[in-house]
C-alpha cells in the first residue's frame, strides 16, 4: 500500500468512527506530523477524501470533515435501492454454495457480535459487500463500499440506533435474503432487499430526527 493510500484509509476510518467528527477542520501540517510522513501523501489523501465526499476543501485554510444532513441519509438509501436489489437478483442466478455459506457465516458473526458495535457493523458491511462480490462487479462494489461506510458513520453518530444492527428485524432480513438466494428466487430476493433497505432507511431517518 502506498503512503497516500495508507493515510487515506486511516483518515477515512477515523472519520467513519467519528474520531474526527463532522465539522472538524484538519490541516496538512498537523496530519503529517501525526502520521510521521511528509505533507505530499497527506495532501494527496485529503484530495481523494474530498473527491469521495468525506471532506470539504477550505481554500487556503484546511479540510473540513463534511457534516451529515438528513438529506444525505435519504440520498444514500435512494441510491442503494436503485442497484442493490438488482444486484441481489443477479446473485440469485449465479451464487455458489460456498458464497452462500459465507453469507450465512457473516450473519452468524453479526449475531455473535452482541454489544460490540464495531464487530456487528463490520459483519453487516461484509454481508452486503460479499453479496455484491457474487456478481463480480468491482466497480459496483467500490460504489457500494463508500455508501455502506456512510451508513456505518451514522451508527456512530446516532447512539439511539446502535441496537438496530443486531436487532431481530435486521438479522431476519439478512436470513430471508439468503433463503431466497438459495431458492434461486430472483423476484423474491429483489423485493426482500428493497424492503430491507427501506426499513434501515426509516430507522436511521427517525434516529437522525430524534424520534
Amino acid at each position: 500500500m502506498s503512503l497516500t493510500n495508507g493515510v487515506y484509509e486511516r483518515l477515512k476510518d477515523q472519520i467513519v468512527r467519528v474520531e474526527r467528527p463532522p465539522g472538524v477542520v484538519m490541516y496538512e501540517a498537523d496530519l503529517a506530523a501525526e502520521f510521521g510522513v511528509s505533507k505530499t501523501p497527506v495532501r494527496e489523501a485529503l484530495r481523494l477524501l474530498a473527491y469521495t465526499g468525506w471532506v470539504v476543501v477550505l481554500p487556503r485554510k484546511g479540510y473540513l470533515v463534511r457534516p451529515v444532513e438528513l438529506s444525505d441519509v435519504r440520498d444514500i438509501f435512494a441510491i442503494r435501492r436503485m442497484f442493490e436489489p438488482a444486484l441481489a437478483a443477479e446473485a440469485a442466478k449465479v451464487a455458489t454454495p460456498e458464497q452462500l455459506d459465507r453469507l450465512e457465516r457473516l450473519v452468524s458473526q453479526q449475531v455473535d457480535a452482541g454489544t460490540d458495535l464495531e464487530a456487528a457493523l463490520g459483519a453487516a458491511r461484509l454481508f452486503h459487500l460479499a453479496l455484491a462480490d457474487v456478481t463480480g462487479s468491482a466497480r459496483t462494489r467500490r460504489i457500494l463500499e463508500d455508501l455502506i461506510d456512510e451508513v456505518r458513520r451514522l451508527h456512530y453518530l446516532l447512539p439511539n440506533v446502535e441496537d438496530h444492527i443486531t436487532s431481530e428485524e435486521e438479522l431476519e432480513a439478512h436470513r430471508h435474503v439468503i433463503d431466497a438466494l438459495r431458492a434461486r428466487d430472483c423476484e423474491a430476493v429483489q423485493e426482500l432487499m428493497h424492503s430491507h433497505l427501506s426499513e434501515v432507511a426509516r430507522t436511521l431517518v427517525n434516529g437522525f430526527a430524534g424520534v
